[in-house]
């Protein structure tokens, strides 16, 4: 018996087609697509058998239609469709307790998982996750609705502002009847009616301190920060906040064309001051350019594109998924993965290390060693 199988598949997002009688492919997808020499018609017929049947019928059948193949080289054959990624094991009705709605998800992951893991799993992680999102602005909202679609366990949403009309181009949860109403509370009836199997906890409350943040956050599993204003000490308050409860969150920004994510996980990654650090020791404009920008007082007309705004939001709850179940590797770790609205480009920053022996948060460091800190500290009083 070979245990390496069970019941393999092609995986039902792939097409299987013969191009003519010595060649078929598996796949459309440029990148994801393989091309076959078969001449003798043996892998064919091995790969349209591989439609969730028992292996040792697979074998079985094959060895009747083929005698001059061996256990063996079905094996063969087969391992060399699992090695390029087209195959996957089929499961039994247990999985069907995942919902109709989350099974495209299920689809999508199956990309990323082979015959000697689950697909059902991650969608599972998910399902057992609770989030804390914080800000329910242009960026926010759109994060909250992605968020729906996937489906937490539970999601603690806070923000103290009201809607207003001129957020209606791009905070595209809420409607002409919630302007006046407080975002969190129209942001909950909203998703309430898109997936009411989401459990939705919100709260009216300005983040101004760490303490602000850690109020929420038992229990929680990831945290995602969608509030920049003042800008860098949120963010700043924040970090300070998940490193105290130990618990990852990823940033995100948007800019004038472009936006950036960036993630935390307490001891592992640099946090938000270690990023202050980095700077203060590599880059000698760092601190004049922080000081010049907060001296101005700076306060732009609101920049915000829907399209733009949803490469961001995309981008950050991907992120989120990633880091909750490692369907793929995360890409902001201790780096800033920016997105180009303009030309749909991606790229990420020379990366960050954790500075335990310096940095004030995350580390043994003190503030008052770096001059970076003492701006902040004049910033928050502002």
């Amino acid at each position: 018996m070979n245990n390496k199988y069970n019941n393999p598949r092609i995986k039902p997002i792939y097409p299987l087609y013969r191009l003519n009688k010595e060649e078929f492919r598996i796949g459309a997808q440029l990148g994801i697509t393989a091309e076959f020499g078969d001449p003798d018609g043996h892998l064919w017929e091995l790969a349209s058998r591989l439609d969730g049947r028992n292996l040792e019928h697979v074998i079985k059948d094959m060895i009747e239609t083929f005698p001059e193949l061996s256990r063996k080289d079905i094996i063969e054959g087969i391992d060399l469709l699992n090695n390029e990624g087209f195959l996957e094991e089929t499961f039994d009705k247990k999985n069907d307790e995942i919902p109709q709605r989350y099974m495209a998800n299920v689809n999508y992951f199956s990309r990323y998982i082979g015959t000697d893991g689950n697909r059902f799993d991650i969608q599972r992680k998910m399902s057992e996750t609770t989030i804390l999102l914080l800000g329910l602005g242009g960026g926010g909202s759109n994060i909250l609705t992605l968020l729906s679609g996937l489906g937490p366990k539970k999601i603690i949403i806070v923000d103290y502002d009201k809607v207003e009309e001129s957020n209606l181009g791009r905070q595209l949860l809420y409607k002409e009847s919630d302007i006046g109403s407080p975002k969190c509370q129209a942001a909950a009836r909203a998703i309430s009616q898109m997936n009411a199997q989401l459990e939705i906890e919100a709260h009216n409350v300005m983040i101004k301190s760490a303490e602000d943040v850690l109020r929420f956050t038992d229990g929680v599993d990831l945290v995602i920060c969608a509030i920049d204003e003042p800008p860098f000490v949120a963010q700043r308050i924040v970090n300070q906040a998940i490193i105290k409860a130990n618990v990852p969150c990823v940033f995100g920004a948007s800019q004038v064309s472009r936006g950036r994510v960036f993630t935390v996980i307490p001891g592992k990654t640099g946090c938000f001051d270690c990023l202050n650090l980095h700077y203060s020791l590599n880059d000698p404009q760092f601190i004049e350019q922080f000081v010049a920008f907060r001296n101005i007082n700076f306060d732009p007309p609101t920049i915000a594109y829907a399209p733009a705004i949803y490469q961001l939001t995309a981008a950050i709850v991907d992120e989120a998924v990633r880091l909750i179940t490692g369907y793929a590797p995360p890409r902001s770790l201790s780096t800033q993965y920016e997105v180009n609205f303009e030309d749909g480009s991606s790229f990420t920053h020379p990366s960050w290390k954790r500075y335990a022996d310096k940095c004030p948060t995350c580390g043994e460091g003190d503030a008052k060693n770096w001059e970076i800190f003492s701006y902040y500290e004049t910033a928050n009083k502002v």
